[in-house]
């Protein structure tokens, strides 16, 4: 289905087409860590038709796996956009079109990077269970691939899976397993659907499976999440505008939960600012936790109405 030449579609193409596409894929990837996916999710979209027209081309046969996964992180940049934006049933038809792309390229390390989002769509819509199968499948393909770094975003996603499911001791094991696989990683040629994975996503990962633990397990896991969150949101630079608000909202939430409410507001406050800027439907998800905690507070009423008030423009 993916070789018919569409009108207008280039009857051969070299390295230099598919070399743009991958350029394209990375540039539109750097605003969607800043800016969210309600910012470029359009022109992913319009560039797409495009770089599925190399596939209709004749390729050399050298470059033939490499076509299939350029235009493969091409759909897994426009599913991820699109679920950013809250649009879910075109994000997973997009993931969907990726993994077919990236199983024919034999790139299995891309596989297990698409099998990662199509969980964190389930585990952000409140079905963990069905986010751990992806995450598991996701396993299988990064150690077929041999890529520790793919296997450590699977792993620190399972993480978090747990935490939702109030399994603690998996939990912490599954971070204790995300931390040795990233340790032993090559991280000297990272592509770049895995570049966001470094030190600091470490950090936000433990905080956020720490605040779920604390959230549905024991209060006394948020004073384990409160310094990793503080860490990650101190590494994180302007380029990283969305995952830095999503921190400052948790960071928020743990404060709560360990009643230092003058901290959660000045911290909620922060995030607010910095999620002005983020064009990203999980931003308003996010916020609805915090917004239940500060309900509890009398001492939080401003930081509450401030949230239902900027609500409507996170969406």
């Amino acid at each position: 289905m993916y070789r018919r030449r569409p009108t207008g579609a280039p009857a051969r193409i070299g390295i230099a087409d598919i070399e743009g596409v991958e350029r394209t894929v990375r540039e539109l990837r750097v605003l969607d860590y800043q800016y969210g996916g309600g910012s470029c999710h359009r022109a992913v979209l319009t560039r797409l038709p495009m770089a599925r027209a190399l596939l209709a081309a004749t390729v050399p046969v050298r470059l033939t796996r490499r076509v299939d996964t350029a235009v493969a992180d091409m759909h897994n940049l426009a599913g991820w956009t699109l679920f950013d934006n809250g649009s879910i049933t075109e994000a997973l038809h997009h993931f969907t079109i990726a993994l077919d792309l990236a199983t024919r390229a034999g790139d299995k390390a891309m596989a297990a990077n698409i099998r990662y989002r199509i969980g964190r769509v389930h585990l952000h819509y409140n079905s963990p269970g069905h986010a751990l199968t992806e995450f598991e499948r996701g396993r299988i393909e990064a150690h077929a691939s041999n890529s520790l770094l793919a296997a450590a975003i699977l792993s620190a996603n399972q993480a978090w899976a747990f935490a939702k499911l109030g399994r603690a001791e998996e939990a912490i094991a599954a971070l204790a397993m995300m931390r040795n696989e990233f340790e032993a990683s090559d991280r000297s040629d990272v592509p770049s659907w895995a570049a966001f994975f470094t030190e600091t996503e470490l950090s936000a990962m433990s905080g956020s499976v720490h605040t779920d633990l604390a959230r549905f397990v024991d209060v006394r896991y948020a004073k384990r999440a409160v310094p990793e969150l503080a860490t990650a949101i101190g590494s994180y630079g302007d380029g990283m505008a969305r995952s830095r608000a999503f921190c400052l909202i948790s960071l928020a939430v743990n404060q709560l939960l360990l009643h230092d409410v003058d901290a959660a507001v000045d911290i909620g406050r922060d995030a607010l600012v910095h999620g002005r800027s983020v064009k990203s439907s999980r931003l308003r998800d996010r916020l609805r936790p915090l917004e239940n905690e500060a309900r509890k507070w009398c001492g939080a009423d401003e930081l509450t109405e401030e949230i239902r008030t900027m609500l409507p423009a996170a969406s």
